[in-house]
């Protein structure tokens, strides 16, 4: 992956963008006699010398990249009510959309977009004919603008964030400090969105011919796009992300995506992914690098392409399974999984929950988090006194080696010394407790209860290997966590090997 990780930080430095959204600006008033004409797709005059305003739902996006010393661009797909892309089996091969290049001299006055199936408002764009399709030209260092409005009810950002809704009528997202919006407009916004909403659950969108099989990545010759469901998002450093990805082909392939770039990405999510090409220097495994404009989306709640492949994709983890029978896994296995409730949880970085949380104001508010790490030692490291016995009444726990126990419920209590990427260069380690008086992490260990392991010598054989394999080289556990008076318990989550 080495070659892979070096492609993409050298071609993705990428200067977070600021979102400006509800909370920088009110809407602004269109001026007197400025009111604006909104047209569809199919009826914006290609002769027409008048700029023109629209809305649109997008089905494609690159991420904004620089293409000169002056200039920054954003190529998209759009489709409307009057121009969409429909070819299912069965239906024809009826398939049409327009495309809309914006063009900026600045990184953070382009959009990012994040999600299939959300709607822009472009003002002041010109059109023209480019191979047969209408294409629409959008300045935004000279006099368009755009706006983006989610067709969801939070837009992705939003989602991981933990943030509320906003009104349906604000865009989460716009050019400029203002933007504008008129009465008529609200009955459009809610049109588009309602039509957008059923377009996705009646057809795919994305069709067959727009993206190419993982199976036959080897044989392309240049860029290609991608659909592919996430399997696992390891964190490879501190900037960066692996994703492990496997399409309805069934192959399964790794790349990298910075985190500042795809915050919005979680496991199990079915994304689109513009523009990859095939490693053919990796021998570990198949491996996709991205380029500095390659993007990654996932697509809108109601997706019937993205619905089908969720459950379609399931992982049989070979590939994890034959790295752990080698001496050294070469892989980074994540030996857990945690509970569906959590999917959507944003992963935070030891260094936050353990330095940032009482300062960060959202971290401060919550009491449950998503992390990953691995193991350094466990404590104790006597598996048989990894099982105590716990009196409810005094909340005191003993040993149950020999008579010392008088009663009380058996339960795990384990201390793990971690680390992350984001603590990798401190001389800290970090205690997270899997303390299972209150319930708290029972089913960690995957079936094996809390028994008498002086007695048992099943259950304790069974740990051992489990305590092997969480203090594995590249071994990590993806855990959710419960903050109870400044310490973290592990909870619904469980280790899948």
């Amino acid at each position: 992956m080495s070659s892979a990780a070096k492609n993409q930080r050298s071609t993705s430095r990428v200067t977070k963008k600021k979102t400006t959204g509800p909370k920088d600006a009110a809407p602004k008033k269109a001026e007197k006699g400025s009111k604006y004409e909104y047209v569809e797709l199919t009826k914006a005059q290609l002769t027409s010398v008048t700029a023109q305003h629209f809305y649109a739902v997008v089905i494609d996006a690159t991420f904004p990249y620089k293409t000169n010393q002056e200039r920054y661009i954003c190529s998209l797909k759009i489709v409307d009510p009057s121009l969409y892309l429909k070819k299912e089996k069965g239906t024809g091969d009826n398939s049409d959309y327009a495309t809309l290049v914006l063009y900026a001299k600045r990184f953070e006055d382009l959009p990012i977009i994040h999600r299939l199936g959300d709607i822009i408002r472009i003002h002041r764009a010109t059109i023209r004919l480019y191979n047969g399709q209408r294409q629409f030209n959008a300045n935004i260092f000279y006099s368009s603008s755009w706006a983006l409005f989610s067709t969801d009810k939070k837009s992705a950002l939003q989602e991981i964030g933990g943030q509320e809704a906003t009104s349906d009528l604000v865009p989460f997202s716009h050019s400029g400090k203002n933007f504008t919006f008129q009465k008529n407009e609200a009955g459009i916004v809610q049109n588009i969105r309602k039509w957008a909403q059923q377009y996705f659950t009646q057809y795919s969108v994305i069709s067959n011919d727009m993206f190419t099989a993982l199976n036959k990545a080897q044989a392309q010759k240049g860029d290609f796009d991608v659909v592919a469901k996430i399997l696992q998002i390891h964190e490879l450093d501190e900037y960066t992300n692996e994703l492990k990805l496997k399409d309805a082909s069934g192959q399964v392939f790794y790349t990298l995506a910075l985190k500042l770039k795809f915050p919005h990405l979680r496991t199990g999510e079915v994304v689109r992914i513009r523009s990859a090409t095939y490693d053919e220097t990796s021998t570990q495994k198949k491996v996709l690098l991205l380029s500095h404009y390659s993007n990654i989306v996932t697509f809108i709640s109601t997706s019937k392409l993205a619905k089908e492949l969720r459950g379609k994709i399931t992982d049989d983890r070979a590939v994890e399974k034959a790295a752990l029978k080698q001496d050294v896994s070469l892989s980074a296995v994540v030996l857990t999984e945690v509970d569906k409730k959590h999917a959507g949880l944003p992963a935070h970085s030891l260094h936050d929950l353990f330095h940032n949380a009482d300062s960060d104001k959202e971290l401060s508010s919550k009491d449950t988090f998503r992390t990953q790490f691995y193991v350094t030692k466990i404590e104790p490291s006597d598996v048989k006194e990894w099982v105590k016995a716990y009196d409810r009444k005094t909340k005191k726990v003993t040993s149950l080696k020999g008579s010392a126990a008088k009663g009380g419920d058996n339960i795990f209590q384990v201390s793990f010394l971690v680390k992350d990427a984001s603590t990798q260069l401190n001389n800290n380690t970090y205690r997270v407790l899997l303390y299972t008086h209150d319930g708290l992490g029972a089913n960690f260990f995957n079936g094996v209860k809390a028994d008498n392991l002086h007695k048992n010598a099943d259950a304790r054989k069974k740990l051992e290997e489990y305590s092997e394999l969480l203090t594995r080289f590249n071994s990590y556990v993806d855990a959710v966590v419960e903050r109870r008076n400044g310490f973290y318990f592990i909870k619904d989550t469980r280790i899948v090997y």
